[in-house]
């Protein structure tokens, strides 16, 4: 008998053979360490030149064409070269922590790759460059998701190329397997000093100025979004990511001094205003995605009709214009000036002022109407996750918030996919008709929202155009149907932003704006409807910032202001506009920024809210 028959007969089995997937995995270690011997020369030059590939590879799918990225290299020779000392640093400490070059190849080359591809179709999208902090725009799936429907996202051929060059080396030197095996005492060490000297670079300013100014990294502070642009061309995209993240963390929010509740209500310095009226209005703010008035930009000569049904709600109405602290992105920005009462200056222009609430249940607009016994209701027809809009403004203390999924009227999509805005006028009639009380809602559209390519052969400003008409047919069907209920009512009716128009034949570039002339891109106009008698010496006749209106708005209404509003409203004399596109950097108002600080992320001193025994 054979053996094989032996072991059979006795009981045993037979020795089992590994699988295929399992001798394949052995054939490619085998071949991986024979490379790792044959070519320790080249694998090392390979490993230890990775750094400068990705940063040619990541600078180059910005610059799209390899000329352009020519240029910047010689034109920007130290800007290049810093990118290459940080990225060296970044690589030598993966290296250190993994122990292994293509891990630490991989982990750099994915990271790089992946923040290029996000701010190609970014700044293709909104305008605006990305920087770390847009990280915190978002969370959850859902949000993510939605986020595609924002992008002009467009695969092109050098896209493709670049990201699978990137690829093809990452496969190369993992199967090269250049050679790093280091026991952990000796790596403890250089890891630290990798660590440390990325960390001083970004955040110890002395360290930063100086090797900022060595490499000729530009650090001019950032007034516009067009100011910010152009340091981008200046700096790249990895340059401008490490000096914006330092230029951030440089101008934190800090306490200001003396912060007590005695300092504090000591600035709270104007006596409430009484009512000047028995009228319990309706108050509505409807915050227009995108809305704006591009007849304002001279240089256009723009001809259109679009404008013709806002031109006849503006009629009946009270039109003021506004300074808006943001172009082109960030909705949140104005949207928390309208809900706070308070300017973003005063919280160092943060792009997500709503991240910074350090209360657990600030005082606020909703607040404030609380304490009247208005029913309070916020209304937003998109993902409740975007912005963590959905757990942040739940601390606000509204009685209803509305997003997409909660709307209690049919809703309807403009042809771009988002919910119109005559959607948005049947949800907030619906409210009005089914409150007893009065009511408060805020209301921020999402139909005018980018991108404006959904009508093919049109150009973007006319896509955009017929967005601005429907919004208006909306608006004046709000108003018309609002003067039949008979309730009193107010409505406010403002645009957060100008829009963001990336594509071929861009209008700010054919309107020659710059960072020199952009500000008009910074004001909207801001129409207050009623129908009954307002006070109207309390509406500003000079252009203020987006902040003072719902202030105001309770002043015209006839509502008691408290000391709070009423000192803020009192700022108005002094700085009509606190906007930091309009204001030199060192020009502050302290009592703005002392209040603002209290009430987002002090102690809440001046609160309208009730305290208990143990607060």
């Amino acid at each position: 008998m054979t053996g094989t028959m032996i072991k059979e007969r006795s009981g045993q089995s037979p020795a089992k053979q590994p699988g295929k997937l399992k001798r394949g995995y052995r054939r490619m270690q085998d071949y991986r360490m024979r490379n790792q011997e044959r070519y320790r020369v080249s694998n090392a030059i390979i490993g230890w030149l990775f750094p400068v590939f990705i940063v040619c590879m990541a600078e180059l799918n910005q610059c799209v064409h390899l000329t352009a990225f020519a240029r910047f290299f010689v034109n920007r020779p130290t800007v290049m070269l810093f990118d290459f000392l940080f990225a060296y640093l970044i690589y030598g400490l993966l290296v250190m922590l993994t122990n292994r070059i293509w891990a630490a190849a991989s982990i750099q080359g994915i990271s790089y790759m992946t923040l290029s591809v996000v701010e190609l179709f970014k700044y293709s999208t909104n305008g605006n460059h990305f920087k770390l902090v847009d990280l915190t725009v978002g969370t959850g799936f859902k949000s993510l998701k939605n986020l595609s429907s924002f992008a002009y996202i467009k695969i092109t051929v050098p896209l493709v190329v670049y990201v699978l060059s990137a690829i093809a080396m990452l496969v190369f030197i993992f199967l090269r397997n250049p050679s790093f095996t280091k026991p952990l005492r000796k790596r403890v060490l250089p890891a630290l000093g990798f660590l440390t000297a990325g960390i001083m670079i970004i955040c110890v300013p002395g360290v930063s100025q100086t090797v900022y100014g060595v490499f000729d990294v530009d650090t001019t502070a950032s007034a516009n979004a067009f100011s910010t642009n152009e340091k981008f061309e200046k700096n790249g995209m990895l340059g401008f990511l490490v000096e914006t993240t330092s230029e951030r963390l440089g101008n934190l929010l800090v306490e200001p001094e003396d912060y007590t509740e005695e300092h504090t209500l000591a600035a709270v310095t104007e006596d409430a205003i009484e009512a000047g009226s028995d009228v319990r209005p309706n108050v509505i703010v409807v915050m227009s995605e995108s809305f704006a008035d591009f007849r304002r930009v001279k240089s256009l000569n723009l001809e259109t009709d679009a404008y013709e049904v806002f031109d006849r709600v503006c009629e009946k109405s009270h039109v003021l214009n506004v300074a808006v602290p943001t172009f082109a992105s960030y909705t949140v920005r104005t949207e928390f000036e309208l809900m706070f009462g308070l300017p973003v200056r005063s919280l160092q222009d943060t792009i997500t002022p709503q991240r910074e609430i350090n209360v657990a249940e600030p005082s606020n607009m909703v607040s404030y109407y609380n304490g009247l016994g208005y029913e309070t209701a916020y209304v937003h027809p998109f993902v409740e996750t975007f912005y963590g809009r959905d757990t942040i403004y739940s601390t606000y203390g509204w009685d209803q918030m509305i997003f997409r999924d909660q709307f209690t009227v049919p809703v309807q999509e403009y042809g771009n996919g988002y919910v119109s805005d005559e959607t948005v006028t049947d949800q907030i009639l619906a409210l009005v008709r089914e409150n007893d009380d009065p009511l408060y809602v805020h209301a921020t559209t999402m139909q005018n929202h980018q991108p404006y390519d959904w009508i093919p052969d049109t150009a973007e400003i006319d896509v955009y155009l017929k967005g601005i008409r429907a919004s208006s047919i909306a608006l004046e069907r709000l108003i018309t149907e609002l003067e039949k209920t008979g309730e009193p009512t107010m409505v406010l009716f403002i645009g957060d932003h100008f829009p963001s128009m990336r594509k071929e034949g861009n209008i700010y570039d054919a309107a020659g704006i710059n960072s020199e002339n952009c500000d008009v891109l910074y004001e909207q106009p801001a129409l207050i409807w009623s129908n009954f008698a307002l006070q109207e010496d309390a509406l500003p006749t000079e252009t203020v910032s987006a902040f003072y209106l719902t202030p105001t708005m309770i002043e015209a209404a006839g509502l008691p202001v408290d000391p709070f509003y009423a000192t803020v409203l009192k700022q108005r004399e002094t700085d009509p506009v606190y906007t930091s596109i309009f204001m030199e950097p060192d020009d502050r108002n302290e009592t703005l920024d002392l209040l603002t600080y209290d009430r987002v992320v002090g102690e809440d001193y001046s609160g309208t809210r009730p305290k208990t025994e143990t607060e």
